[in-house]
């Protein structure tokens, strides 16, 4: 939208009027800071089996202070300064670690988790120490194309909104030049390529506003104060992950404090947040975790700040929770869930220059449901087996309408309904045994079983109504697979498995290898290789779109449809100059077969679905498309250390397709080159404070976009674009500039943190999309958001 200069000033004049008022109340709680606790636990890399005795040393802290893990790995050093801080693990016959630069603050201890690996060679009294990996994922079987996600990084990068999607937009190869969504685009592939997993279970959308078979949403339904650091891969992912095309986001849930109650407060973007956990009292090492917020954007428009929705006010809120329950005997159980609803209505008599989300001239409301909820069981069979169970049930629902008004009488009429809903209950079996040193072996299976009711309707002719989809069944998914990773010698890794999916509503198969190899031939240097073949279900809905005959009865005709499916091939090459220093680049190749296209010679594939909120219609489908990604990455990053860090990436892509028509197109998601640059830096003010700065800028290709046939429009009295040249035109490049500001005050009982993240401070324009205005007949162009502040306040005591 186009911000006026003077309320662009006005907004710059709030937002630092509310940064001196941050600071002035700050002033009022000036006191000494509360000394705090590091808590955690240390297991074996491979088995995952918790070690006892484990050295924990703080460094470089007079008078030396350090502790040794219990028997189930737990360890607790108390008494420790607010501040960075770095702590060494050492156990025989285990390969050291030094985790540095761990934050310190008053009113909640510090959780981490620590996976040692078993060396191979034992050198005698000889200690082998090596810096936290932070870079490397925490699921040892993924060789390539795959990192951690630090939570820390998430709440401190500019831009991310606290959004776990939004963060890893940042790292090379992922890619969305759009301010309304935070869908994930993965070189080139479409957002619904993405899985998403939560403790060991394939999820819905875990976004509010998100339809059935989409990935992404304007806001996220994960609290970023409940996950533990997760994997994020975006190639050639390992056997144990199916039913993806893209990528896969692997979440973790923490666990609460057993040994104290602790309880949060804040108020950001995401909602106004209420947060409890500490002991559950089952046990002595029981706990729970709790949180719950409601939306702030009512607050946020009544400031004057535009977020994309014109008069409309988007509500929102969730629930988070895990309760954590270890036994002697009868091992680990755990239970999780995580439930969002949401409700917006958008009215034509707003302001189409500041609604981003409907056309002109209609009315639309629209409603989601979404939640999952499981309970977990994990057990050891000796030191080495570890097997683990989850049982969960999960549902998506959306409800929505379209009613379009007259231009002559504004009378409305219902174009369009809606009303889906999928339910799903879900079990993962898996387990996990350590032969030795250098061989891991994983096997499991995954059951799905989805009950699904669709229906949605067009106006067909006046009070006539067509039923694209009216069904309410049932189908089942299976995957199984099989794992094995080999230490050979001790420079190289190979990992080497099979996956395997069925589905049992049309039978359909597929018989997935997949092989990764790293290779250490310097001293911090690795070459990594990744191949594979990944299946992806359609979207459900789209199994269950019908035809219209000429009789007026409708036949299914998409009910047949195989597995999309994709091969993968990966080289990268990592280099650690420096301890918290690292280059990597990577490249690429994908080719994509069997995807659903139209039957009769059409531009349409169903590697452009995602590029709308929706997933498309069409209803006569055949697994006769193809497509390719190829592509370039670099990224150059400094892990935060003394004060400062910097991250840097680069990508550079192609991603073409064929429809039924045979012609070879870029893809709706083809932007051909995005780069970032993050930077940040800390002061540390006195005893009690710390002043952080952030930014980030983006440069990105412009969204792909089919042209508008405005002679065609104007004849149809609505939008009608150019199908045969689908894709063939790109909006101007996108930029965008964040900077944020935070201020972190450590008191006797509480910590709290104040911070001003200003999204697009530049307020540039960028384009979100051409479109057709029936009544003056013309081309429009609406912009995407521009400068938008967000404010955040949390307290921890």
């Amino acid at each position: 939208m186009d911000i006026s200069s003077s309320h662009f000033q006005s907004l710059i004049m709030k937002s630092f009027l509310l940064i001196l008022l941050c600071l002035f109340s700050i002033s009022l709680f000036a006191q000494t800071p509360r000394n705090s606790a590091i808590r955690g636990t240390v297991v074996d890399q491979q088995s995952q089996f918790p070690l006892p005795g484990v050295t924990i040393l703080l460094l470089e802290h007079e008078p030396l202070t350090g502790t040794t893990t219990e028997f189930d790995g737990s360890f607790r050093l108390e008494d420790i300064p607010v501040g960075r801080h770095a702590i060494q693990v050492s156990y025989i016959g285990y390969e050291s670690q030094v985790l540095t630069n761990l934050l310190v603050t008053s009113g909640k201890e510090l959780e981490v988790n620590i996976k040692l690996v078993e060396a191979i060679v034992q050198l005698g009294g000889a200690e082998i120490v090596a810096e936290d990996k932070k870079h490397e994922a925490l699921n040892e079987m993924s060789s390539v194309s795959a990192r951690s996600i630090s939570i820390e990084e998430a709440q401190r990068y500019s831009g991310s909104l606290l959004d776990p999607a939004r963060m890893a937009q940042n790292y090379a190869g992922v890619s969305n030049a759009s301010d309304d969504r935070n869908d994930i685009i993965i070189r080139g592939n479409s957002p619904t390529g993405v899985l998403w997993r939560m403790e060991g279970i394939d999820i819905p959308s875990p976004n509010h506003f998100g339809t059935l078979g989409t990935t992404g949403g304007p806001v996220s339904m994960l609290n970023i104060n409940n996950l533990a650091n997760s994997d994020f891969m975006t190639s050639a992912f390992a056997p144990e992950y199916g039913n993806a095309l893209a990528g896969v986001f692997d979440l973790r849930l923490r666990n609460g404090n057993k040994d104290k109650f602790e309880f949060m407060g804040q108020i950001g973007f995401n909602g106004f947040e209420l947060g409890a956990e500490g002991p559950l009292g089952l046990g002595k090492r029981s706990s729970f975790l709790i949180n719950y917020r409601y939306s702030t954007l009512g607050v946020f428009q009544a400031m004057g700040i535009d977020f994309g929705t014109g008069a409309a006010v988007p509500e929102y809120q969730d629930l988070t929770f895990k309760l954590d329950i270890p036994t002697n005997k009868l091992g680990r159980f755990a239970v999780f869930g995580v439930g969002g609803l949401s409700f917006v209505e958008f009215l034509a008599s707003d302001s189409e220059e500041t609604n981003l989300y409907s056309e002109n001239a209609e009315n639309t409301q629209f409603e989601s449901n979404t939640g999952w909820a499981g309970i977990s069981h994990q057990y050891f069979i000796g030191e080495k087996t570890k097997t683990k169970l989850v049982l969960a049930t999960s549902y998506a629902g959306v409800n929505g309408w379209v009613d379009s008004l007259s231009t002559v009488t504004d009378e409305p009429t219902r174009t369009y309904g809606l009303k889906t809903a999928q339910a799903k209950l879900s079990g993962n079996f898996s387990v996990n045994s350590k032969i030795n040193a250098r061989h891991t072996v994983k096997v499991g299976v995954i059951y799905d079983r989805f009950n699904f009711a669709l229906a949605d309707s067009v106006l067909y002719s006046p009070d006539v109504y067509y039923y694209r989809s009216d069904f309410d069944d049932n189908g089942d998914l299976i995957q199984a697979y099989a794992n094995w990773q080999a230490r050979i010698g001790e420079l190289t890794t190979v990992t080497a498995g099979l996956h395997s999916m069925h589905f049992m509503l049309n039978n359909t198969h597929a018989v997935e290898p997949r092989l990764g190899i790293k290779y250490n031939f310097r001293p911090n240097q690795t070459l990594s290789f990744g191949a594979g073949l990944h299946s992806q279900l359609q979207p459900i809905p789209v199994y269950f779109r019908t035809n219209r005959l000429d009789d007026g009865s409708s036949v299914l005709t998409n009910d047949q449809l195989d597995f999309n499916k994709s091969a993968h091939l990966v080289l990268g090459y990592d280099n650690l100059i420096k301890p918290q220093f690292r280059i990597k680049a990577e490249v690429y190749y994908q080719y994509l077969y069997d995807i659903a296209v139209d039957r009769d010679s059409s531009s349409f594939s169903m590697l452009n679905s995602g590029v709308d909120f929706g997933i498309p219609g069409n209803g006569d489908l055949v697994n006769e498309g193809t497509g390719y990604n190829y592509g370039f990455e670099f990224t150059a990053e400094k892990f935060f250390s003394k004060g400062w860090y910097m991250l840097g990436t680069v990508s550079l892509f192609t991603s073409h397709y064929k429809g039924s028509d045979g012609v070879d197109r870029s893809t709706a998601f083809d932007g051909n080159y995005v780069a970032n640059l993050l930077g940040g830096k800390e002061w540390k003010l006195g005893k009690a404070y710390l002043l952080s700065t952030d930014t980030k800028i983006t440069i990105a290709g412009g969204r792909r976009y089919t042209p508008i046939d405005l002679e065609a429009s104007e004849l149809a009295g609505m939008e009608v674009r150019k199908q045969d040249q689908a894709f063939s035109e790109q909006y101007a490049p996108y930029f965008r500039t964040d900077f944020k500001v935070s201020l972190r005050f450590n008191g006797k009982r509480l910590s709290q943190q104040w911070a001003v993240d200003l999204r697009n401070v530049t307020n540039q324009q960028n384009i979100f999309l051409e479109q057709y205005n029936a009544s003056s007949n013309s081309i429009q162009n609406r912009y995407q958001i521009g400068f938008f502040p967000v404010f955040l306040w949390n307290i921890y005591f």
